[in-house]
């Protein structure tokens, strides 16, 4: 990964311009949100991104009613689906076809920008969320059940 951008919440990294624009374009916050997100200062793509990020994320936290300490997660950009599941097998020894994947032990959300979406984001941003509230990690059918629960209410 050649570059790196902070936010409040996120570290995003990505190896081009081009990854980060096509993220950006794949990730529409609607009206609602949207309207959060514009309120912070936005000069470049890569501050759009991080807003869009951190608007999610503060969302997550509502819609899940957990607002961890500290919380702060990494992003990765990759290109493809082909991408996640290289880097999925490489850390897991796992064939998969996800299109995104959150590492707890990494605390890194692995996300394909050609199948970026709202809701996929917001998916694994919940399991981000979920691991870094409980002390005890929940069964893996909780976790799931909680990231799905944002997933399906962050455009409310």
């Amino acid at each position: 990964m050649a570059k790196e951008a902070k936010s409040r919440y996120a570290t995003l990294r990505y190896s081009s311009q081009e990854l980060l624009t096509g993220f950006n374009e794949e990730i529409e916050l609607g009206r609602n949100l949207g309207a959060f997100a514009r309120k912070t200062n936005i000069v470049n793509v890569e501050d759009e991104v991080l807003a869009k990020i951190d608007t999610i994320i503060e969302k997550a936290e509502t819609i899940l009613e957990m607002f961890p300490g500290q919380l702060h997660m990494n992003i990765v950009l990759l290109a493809n689906s082909a991408d996640v599941a290289r880097v999925f097998k490489e850390k897991y020894g796992k064939n998969v076809n996800y299109v995104a994947f959150y590492s707890l032990s990494e605390d890194t959300i692995y996300i394909s920008v050609d199948d970026a979406k709202l809701a996929v984001l917001a998916h694994e941003i919940g399991h981000a969320i979920v691991g870094h509230y409980f002390k005890v990690r929940p069964p893996y059918n909780v976790h799931e059940l909680m990231a799905q629960f944002v997933e399906k209410r962050i455009s409310d």
